[in-house]
């Protein structure tokens, strides 16, 4: 019995080495999970529920995740990093997949799309890693895509919505959904509420353009009326002439497609200008930051999101509390959809039962109702997700669910 033990205290110290993230080549996380297949011997280790799994062993299964550590979408970064770094944990703890250990290799894209190119040569040039998860931006993700295409790699992103990414290249996939389906599902919402003439300021980029074309289509589909769309550009901080512009066509109320940082700017020049006007958002506000920093200014916008963990889901009530447990705070929406994505991408591995990229394509691309923590998955013909929404406002300085 000691001696079990000790090698289970020894598997663990192991798993720890693993980290379930690594950079460079990994050759030292490599060797030691090699070491620990050899000393396992064939022993088994705990599961829940009382069954056991076999301890994986031999060449790890190593999967990039590229996210933005660095730069105004860092908070994205880490939230992709943790998330994927627990599912990497968990599955592990089972017996990793096809019996192999698995090992996550981050890099830092930094939000920067021409870095993002660099880091996808840089692991398509590594012929260790299987599958790539990321990135956060639709600029990013474009980026890399046509290296990802090329190298035959599946490019996986928890967050691209954009409507021409995953169409893109029979190897990408994004977890998400689209901006076509958020924009219905936006545009009903405001419709409902009795709006029928909306102006629209939006990111001068390929997802705000994706956000503001898949918004209006169904808007005026519905009968209502776009007044104006109105760009502004990534770095802008000045938005008061924009506002202007806007208040100027006397709209029912105002679509903002921006990110947390740049919407709780604009909220705050809005107040200041003193617009009082309904305000719908992307779910790219929703951040605790957004709420932090726009302060009364953001009090009564709407947004959307696929994951709430003041109301989750039966599948999403262990993530939380084991993401919580791990690193002291809630997981928010994108790191529910990172940890969606690995776990999609695990299950589309074991199904084809081999490491082979277009047996696990083909898995990935007939996943149906796949029990995700940020709603069932379901892969359409392009690879975009099938998600619903959850509608969420700003009341009293946090986010609450609107039924």
């Amino acid at each position: 019995m000691k001696k079990l033990i000790a090698l289970l205290l020894a598997l663990a110290l192991v798993c720890s080495l693993w980290g379930c993230s690594g950079s460079g080549s990994g050759e030292t996380a490599a060797a030691g999970t090699e070491a620990a297949g050899a000393e396992a011997g064939g022993e088994t280790e705990a599961k829940e529920g009382g069954e056991e799994a076999q301890a994986p062993s031999g060449d790890p299964v190593r999967i990039a995740l590229t996210a933005p550590l660095t730069g105004n979408s860092s908070q994205y970064g880490e939230s992709f990093q943790n998330s994927v770094e627990l599912a990497c944990e968990q599955w592990n703890a089972k017996g990793g997949v096809l019996g192999r250990p698995i090992e996550v290799i981050v890099e830092d894209t930094a939000g920067d799309s021409a870095q993002a190119a660099t880091v996808a040569q840089k692991i398509v040039s590594d012929d260790t890693i299987f599958a790539q998860i990321g990135d956060f931006s639709t600029a990013c993700c474009l980026a890399a895509q046509p290296i990802y295409d090329n190298a035959e790699m599946i490019q996986l992103s928890p967050t691209c919505s954009a409507v021409n990414f995953a169409v893109g290249s029979e190897w990408s996939f994004e977890c998400l959904g689209t901006q076509d389906v958020q924009g219905e599902f936006m545009a009903q919402w405001a419709y409902d509420n009795g709006v029928r003439k909306v102006a629209i300021l939006y990111l001068n980029s390929d997802w705000g353009i994706s956000v503001d074309e898949g918004f209006a289509k169904a808007f005026e589909a519905l009968g209502g009326e776009i007044l104006i769309e109105e760009p502004y550009n990534d770095g802008e901080t000045d938005f008061s002439a924009a506002l202007t512009k806007l208040r100027e066509t006397a709209p029912d109320a105002l679509y903002i497609a921006c990110y947390y940082n740049d919407g709780a700017a604009i909220n705050i020049q809005r107040k200041t200008l003193g617009w009082d006007i309904p305000v719908y958002h992307p779910g790219t506000v929703y951040s605790t930051d957004f709420l932090s920093i726009g302060g009364d200014a953001v009090e009564g916008v709407y947004t959307n999101v696929g994951f709430y963990p003041d109301d989750p889901t039966p599948e999403a009530e262990t993530f939380i509390t084991e993401y919580n447990a791990k690193y002291g705070v809630d997981p928010d929406y994108y790191g529910a959809c990172a940890y969606d994505s690995f776990n999609v991408l695990m299950t589309a591995i074991e199904t084809a039962g081999q490491l082979d990229s277009a047996q696990v394509r083909d898995a990935l691309a007939a996943t149906t109702d796949f029990p995700g923590v940020s709603g069932n998955i379901t892969f359409d013909e392009n690879g975009d997700a099938i998600k619903s929404y959850i509608k969420l406002t700003v009341k009293d300085g946090a986010y609450a669910v609107v039924r």
